[in-house]
C-alpha cells in the first residue's frame, strides 16, 4: 500500500446525503490521480451516518471510481460481534479493504486488541488496515500488536496517527506493516522516513501538491520535497485547528464543490477561521502563480 489516499469528506444538503457532490468530488479526485479513496472515515463522518447512507456512499463512490482506484471503507464500533457483521456485510461490495481503529472510549487491554483485530480478519476475503489513533480510541496500538497481526497477511498496513514521531519513526522501521502517515502535519516527516505513503483529509485540498510531494519523496529528493510541503504547512494546520471535517468542508464549499454541511454534533467551521482558510488559500496560490510565471 502505497502514495496518496484522500480521506473523502460526505457531502450534505438540507440534512440529508448529497450524492451529486459525492460524485463530482469522487471524480475530482480520480482525476488527480490519488492512489486510493478512503469512505465513511472521521473525515466522513461516519458516526453520523446510517447503515443504509453507508451503502449509498460505498457505490456512488464505487460507481466512479470503476475498480480502477482501490477504495478503503472506515469500520468502527465497541462490539466485536456487530463490528464482525457489519464487515460481513460490506465485504460483499468487494472493497480494496477496511480502514479500523481500536474500539473507543472502552479502552481494551492489548490481548483484547489483538483478539478484536483478529475476529474481524477472520470474517472477512478484504485487506484490512490498521488505525493508530490513541487520541481518539483512548488506547495505542502497541509495537508488539502490530507485529503480532502483521503475521497474519490480511492486515497490509497501518494509519500512523499519534502525532508522536518517535511511534511513527519506530512503526516505520519495525512494524513489518506498510506504514501510511495518518497526521498530516508529519507527512513529509513520515515520507522521508520510509513512509510508504498517506492517508490524509488536507489532500482534498491542492491535490496535486500532496501528490508532488509523494513523488519527490519517493524518488529521494529529499530537500524539494520538504521544500514542497513548506508550501503547505500553513493550511495543514489551519485545516485541524477546529475538528475535522469542518475547516477542509468550509474550503470544499468556498471552492463550490459542496454545501458547508455536517451533522450535529459537529458544527461548521467558525467565520474567523474560514476567513483565515481563505486567505491562506489566496496566499498559496499566488505564490504558485508566481513561481510558474
Amino acid at each position: 500500500m502505497e502514495g496518496i489516499w484522500v480521506l473523502l469528506g460526505t457531502p450534505f444538503k438540507h440534512g440529508e446525503l448529497d450524492l451529486e457532490a459525492l460524485q463530482n468530488l469522487t471524480q475530482r479526485m480520480v482525476n488527480h490521480g490519488v492512489h486510493g479513496l478512503v469512505v465513511c472515515s472521521t473525515t466522513g463522518e461516519m458516526g453520523s451516518l446510517r447503515l443504509d447512507e453507508q451503502l449509498q456512499v460505498i457505490q456512488t463512490v464505487q460507481q466512479f471510481t470503476h475498480q480502477k482506484t482501490p477504495m478503503l471503507i472506515g469500520l468502527l464500533g465497541t462490539d466485536t460481534r456487530a463490528m464482525v457483521h457489519q464487515a460481513k456485510l460490506l465485504d460483499t461490495l468487494n472493497p480494496f479493504g477496511f480502514l479500523i481503529a481500536p474500539p473507543p472510549f472502552i479502552r481494551p487491554s492489548q490481548a483484547g486488541l489483538f483478539a478484536h483485530f483478529t475476529a474481524l480478519a477472520d470474517a472477512v476475503s478484504s485487506n484490512i488496515v490498521l488505525y493508530n489513533i490513541p487520541g481518539r480510541a483512548g488506547v495505542a496500538l502497541a509495537l508488539e500488536t502490530l507485529q503480532r497481526l502483521a503475521e497474519n497477511p490480511t492486515f497490509i498496513g497501518i494509519k500512523e496517527s499519534s502525532g508522536d514521531v518517535e511511534t511513527l519513526h519506530r512503526t516505520i522501521k519495525e512494524s513489518n506493516l506498510s506504514v501510511m502517515c495518518g497526521d498530516d502535519s508529519l507527512i513529509v516527516d513520515g515520507l522521508l522516513h520510509g513512509a510508504t505513503g498517506a492517508i490524509s483529509a488536507s489532500a482534498h485540498i491542492h491535490t496535486d501538491m500532496f501528490l508532488k510531494l509523494y513523488a519527490l519523496a519517493k524518488h529521494k529528493r529529499h530537500h524539494e520535497a520538504s521544500e514542497q510541503f513548506s508550501k503547505l504547512e500553513t493550511l495543514i494546520r489551519l485545516l485541524f485547528q477546529e475538528p475535522n471535517p469542518a475547516p477542509v468542508k468550509a474550503l470544499l464549499a468556498y471552492q463550490g464543490l459542496i454545501s458547508n454541511e455536517l451533522r450535529l454534533p459537529l458544527t461548521a467551521a467558525t467565520p474567523c477561521l474560514s476567513e483565515q482558510l481563505i486567505q491562506t488559500l489566496h496566499q498559496l496560490e499566488t505564490t504558485l502563480a508566481q513561481a510558474a510565471a
